[in-house]
């Protein structure tokens, strides 16, 4: 990505767009950002997004399993975020044309990038990654960021939204727009962009790629693991009770935050807070804040149960919770932040680790969209564990009531 033309990206251009693509079989797809855990069919985190994983490639003639994959990724991210098909198309072009679907190092121009995993060396200015980001001018140069596909990827969506317009423009000038390349360098690759995506997205529901939904554990219980349909307020809850409190937020993944959003049975519109929310339109959208996705989850998991209120510090001290040492914590368990497990200002679900590194299922805040995301992004704040149960939570889940309008 530069001015000057899309650099290699540019010279591959006419090359990759005669590419015809066979029939897939998508057994599972791999990020590249160095996923270990065990589930195999399982909604992806990196510190950054969330994307697609698994223990192999898969075959597209033309492409080998690494580049289907990283293709593949760039959809089911597109698709969580719940972005237009013609923006997901525009992502796709421009990783094609800018990377032809590699995740590439540049250790001449950008020294330490070989070091990280990779697809191979590309010498574009200092460009690196699947869109050939350069290194000089995003992410502070910090190469962890810049060489994980799952954080490119967001990156490439996040500037994208805030393209006027976005979603009516022609995927190949929103793909300029983006990447600020040269002109028309990216329309050659559309065919080859639209044949990718229509092979790998039938398959993306059987990878969990639009995550929510079931959980399943790791073989060592360390890492959780979502599955299911986002948006869908049918997807079975099951397992223990901190699983099925993880299934439920799961569900909606990718879904808009909403200041004040959410209630026990799903998400609502939003309110007004005469600042930052407001500045977003959460009083227009339907969504959740972050305990409105607790309550949410809690009552859901518990089959209505557990139906606290939409307030973090009056969670916290729900009948129902239990303080729990933070080196005790627990997959399902809610953290609460702040100087005060009273006075707290934001609540998410810890979901396991991932990578080694501890993982929080949360609605963040205006403009962002519940996601897991790691926990150190809370370094410093007060964190207070908090574990629901109540009596027969180890039985097998029972659906929760509806809404009743005589007591709602």
């Amino acid at each position: 990505m530069d001015s000057d033309g899309g650099g290699a990206g540019k010279a591959i251009g006419g090359a990759v767009a005669a590419i015809v693509l066979a029939s897939i079989f998508l057994v599972a797809v791999l990020t590249g950002s160095g996923a270990t855990d065990d589930c195999q069919t399982a909604a992806a985190t990196s510190g950054y997004g969330m994307g697609v994983q698994g223990a192999n490639g898969a075959t597209v003639a033309g492409l080998n399993p690494k580049q289907t994959a990283l293709a593949a990724n760039g959809v089911a991210i597109g698709k969580q975020r719940n972005e237009p098909d013609s923006v997901i198309l525009a992502q796709s072009m421009a990783m094609a044309t800018e990377s032809t679907y590699r995740n590439l190092s540049n250790k001449t121009n950008v020294p330490g990038s070989e070091k990280f995993p990779n697809d191979g060396d590309g010498s574009d200015h200092d460009s690196v990654g699947p869109h050939q980001i350069r290194a000089s001018v995003h992410a502070g140069g910090d190469l962890k960021k810049l060489m994980d596909p799952v954080w490119q990827i967001n990156w490439f969506y996040d500037t994208a939204d805030k393209v006027p317009g976005k979603a009516t423009l022609d995927a190949a000038a929103l793909a300029q727009k983006v990447e600020i390349s040269g002109p028309d360098a990216y329309a050659t690759t559309r065919t080859l962009a639209e044949k990718v995506i229509a092979a790998v997205t039938p398959k993306l529901g059987e990878l969990a790629a639009a995550t929510g939904g079931g959980v399943s554990s790791s073989t060592d219980g360390s890492a959780a693991c979502s599955a299911g349909a986002q948006g869908d307020p049918n997807s079975p809850l099951a397992g223990p009770f901190g699983q099925r409190i993880i299934a439920a937020a799961s569900r909606y993944i990718g879904m808009q935050y909403s200041w004040g959003g959410g209630n026990w049975y799903g998400p609502t519109v939003g309110i007004h807070d005469g600042g930052t929310a407001d500045s977003f339109g959460d009083y227009a959208r339907v969504g959740f804040d972050c305990s409105g996705l607790t309550m949410y989850a809690l009552y859901q998991a518990s089959g209505g149960t557990v139906r606290t209120d939409h307030f973090t510090g009056s969670q916290q001290g729900d009948v129902h919770a239990h303080p729990i040492p933070n080196d005790q914590k627990q997959p399902g368990d809610l953290i609460y932040f702040g100087g005060s497990a009273s006075g707290s200002h934001h609540v998410g679900i810890y979901w396991g680790k991932k990578d080694g590194k501890d993982m929080l299922l949360n609605a963040p805040q205006s403009g962002q969209k519940i996601a897991i995301m790691p926990l150190s992004g809370w370094a410093g704040e007060g964190q207070y564990v908090r574990r629901f149960s109540y009596p027969g939570d180890d039985q097998p889940p029972r659906p929760a009531p509806g809404p009743n309008t005589g007591r709602d």
